[in-house]
């Protein structure tokens, strides 16, 4: 008998039980099915992993998540069809990009269309707290404001995926965050798909954790930035507060800060946004020597900190809530001038070692560079 979607309490273990369950079967089925089929992602520019591995632990996300949810509320729950519908749609786009590596111009307009579709069937931010008297409706302004919500969740979470287990084990932390504010508002839509996903997750990380046996790839990518989105509308973004919008960035705080410092070097060197480099947060801790599993673990860390800050954020009073709003705003300028440190230490890395590299002739009387 499918479990009643209002429900709280104990049958929200069950949720995240059920989507564990497929999650860990159907991650191992689609590893199996990536290496058997060549669904590889290839070592190539600015990826840190040496030996190719199956890109399919996305499809195996969207499954077990789609497969729990459908079980469990059957065709009852709110939105089922624009949310599982516009996920079909980001889940094609990453994966087909996994394996024909779209233009960047291309992606975009999938991701609008997708966040369009979804906004316009209801999923939407419908009314915003005026600090000075009632709540404002936003009407017809609550399309594009949920539309650049979307994609802008969805390529925060495909900007930080660069390290084994790292944007799983973020998007577990964002969704127990998520979880708790809902519970707190009552927002039984959001707590459900909440519980499922960070069950699915659990369910994926202990295959994607260091060393990985499947990547997600921008398939699984973009279906957890656009689900973590809609959560958010569902749930977050529903706050009686003046604050209601910065409480999901908190949630999401290290997608946020990276995808702020990328936008701000990229600017600063005159380059285009969709331009790849390495200078990503994990990038620039692993160039200062942390290693993969300490990187991710502190980037899990931070991301557990600013998460408890959203819940916190979420149940206290405006005077506190602003406090807490300007030590966040400190601790983002902090990262970003650290950060900027950080890449400068790393081209200097970069330019000794281009200094040291000189051609070697092999075999086959082709030549490479070897760093001495």
């Amino acid at each position: 008998m499918a479990l009643s979607w209002e429900v709280f309490g104990w049958n929200l273990f069950a949720l995240a039980g059920i989507g564990f369950l497929l999650a860990f079967l159907l991650t191992a089925g689609w590893t199996r099915l990536g290496n058997k089929w060549g669904l590889l992602d290839l070592p190539r520019e600015c990826h840190i992993h040496s030996d190719p591995r199956p890109f399919t632990g996305g499809l195996a996300i969207f499954l077990a998540f789609s497969a729990t949810l459908l079980l469990t509320a059957g065709f009852s729950f709110p939105y089922l069809g624009p949310i599982l519908g516009g996920g079909v749609l980001i889940l094609a786009l990453g994966f087909f990009d996994d394996c024909y590596d779209f233009s960047p111009g291309f992606k975009f307009l999938v991701q609008l269309a997708a966040a369009t579709f979804v906004t316009a069937t209801g999923v939407r931010i419908t009314y915003l707290t005026n600090p000075f008297g009632e709540m404002v409706r936003l009407g017809w302004a609550g399309y594009p404001l949920t539309i650049l919500w979307l994609v802008a969740t969805i390529n925060m979470m495909n900007l930080i995926d660069g390290l084994d287990g790292l944007a799983g084990g973020i998007a577990t932390i964002a969704g127990v965050s998520l979880l708790f504010i809902g519970l707190g508002l009552r927002q039984a839509a959001a707590v459900y798909l909440c519980a499922i996903l960070v069950g699915v997750l659990i369910g994926f990380l202990p295959f994607n954790f260091y060393p990985a046996r499947v990547f997600m790839g921008n398939s699984g990518a973009y279906f957890l930035g656009y689900l973590l989105g809609v959560i958010s509308v569902l749930g977050a973004l529903k706050l009686p507060t003046v604050l209601a919008l910065v409480v999901p960035v908190f949630a999401m705080g290290i997608p946020f800060i990276d995808t702020v410092w990328a936008v701000w070097r990229r600017w600063r060197g005159d380059r285009p946004l969709a331009v790849r480099d390495d200078y990503h947060i994990h990038h620039l801790l692993l160039t200062a020597g942390l290693g993969t599993r300490k990187s991710v673990l502190l980037l899990y860390g931070i991301s557990a900190v600013l998460g408890a800050a959203s819940v916190f954020l979420s149940r206290v009073k405006m005077l506190i809530g602003c406090l807490i709003l300007v030590i966040g705003f400190v601790f983002l300028i902090y990262s970003l001038r650290r950060l900027r440190r950080m890449e400068s230490d790393a081209q200097a890395k970069e330019g000794v070692n281009t200094l040291y590299q000189a051609p070697v002739e092999t075999a086959t009387g082709t030549e490479k560079s070897v760093s001495k």
